[in-house]
């Protein structure tokens, strides 16, 4: 029994891997194929949807082998609740509570969608978040503006931000453990940022949102004082460098730390209605083993005294 389950968990990594492989493979080649011919063709559009489609496919394979490995919680009707509520409050936070800066491009948005996918994944495991993010992308996409290319880079980047976090924090329950995860989530998701910027939504933009070059050129020109210094040559690199990349980590920062100041009190909230035990009880439990520890050598110091 044991052995079927160990092989069915280890197909299930390698499927997940081969996928992933295959999807990265597909989006550079697409990549490759668009910047060496004058007129995107049908093939470069199905290569990068391809893509993109099997880095979704190799998801559930490879949470699946996490799961196994790491032994994540399963969810009753409560946490699925729980996540629904969450997962809605992210949709609304998507279209009331964001603004722009003007140091930015003024097609990103500085929202707080992503707090409340944290959280619960925080709460309940990086699959809940997971969820989170992928009910907020189908919500979101019946009234796109830029033919799907944006609700896309939310759910890579979202997605590599809240399983990242989720999976460290999900074995290092404690004060620490949240700090580094936070971290981690800080990275993955403006790793991921940068490289989907490069690799898919900026030629998505251009090649099936039909978005101007100019306009993009005018909007990074403009985010830098109306400085001139971007052309179409080296948009890339002044988008990606001064405009993608300090632009996640300055959202990220306020977005980890709202959450950080609302775990605790929405961890506490939830047990009261549900009775789910979310907060760090790993911490509790290393600090109780750590106190009966002490006591144990307190009594046998005392007996040795008395000797």
């Amino acid at each position: 029994m044991n052995e079927g389950k160990s092989k069915q968990t280890l197909n299930a990594l390698i499927i997940g891997l081969t996928m992933f492989i295959l999807g990265l493979a597909a989006i550079i080649t697409g990549f490759v194929l668009n910047t060496n011919t004058k007129n995107v063709e049908w093939y470069i559009y199905l290569l990068e949807i391809g893509g993109a489609a099997l880095f979704l496919a190799s998801s559930g394979n490879l949470y699946y082998y996490f799961a196994e490995k790491f032994h994540f919680r399963k969810m009753n009707v409560k946490q699925m609740g729980v996540i629904a509520v969450f997962a809605a409050l992210s949709v609304i936070l998507y279209y009331f509570a964001k603004f722009k800066l003007p140091f930015f491009p003024s097609w990103l948005d500085i929202q707080f969608s992503d707090v409340p996918a944290i959280l619960v994944s925080f709460m309940y495991g990086p699959l809940s978040g997971a969820i989170a993010i992928i009910v907020r992308f189908f919500c979101k996409l019946p009234g796109t503006s830029t033919v799907g290319v944006g609700e896309l880079a939310d759910l890579l980047i979202g997605l590599a931000m809240v399983i990242s976090a989720g999976l460290f924090y999900k074995k290092h329950r404690t004060l620490k453990g949240a700090f580094i995860s936070i971290g981690i989530g800080m990275a993955s998701g403006t790793i991921v940022a940068v490289i989907s910027n490069w690799l898919i939504l900026i030629p998505a933009y251009v090649n099936i949102a039909h978005f101007p070059w100019s306009a993009l050129v005018d909007g990074m020109n403009k985010a830098l004082g109306n400085s001139g210094v971007v052309t179409e040559e080296n948009f890339m690199a002044y988008y990606l460098f001064a405009g993608v990349l300090p632009f996640n980590l300055f959202r990220y920062v306020l977005v980890f730390s709202i959450t950080i100041l609302l775990y605790k009190r929405l961890s506490m909230l939830i047990e009261h209605f549900t009775g789910d035990f979310v907060r760090d009880n790993d911490l509790e439990k290393d600090d109780l083993e750590l106190l009966e520890n002490n006591e144990v050598s307190s009594e046998e110091n005392l007996k040795e005294e008395t000797i």
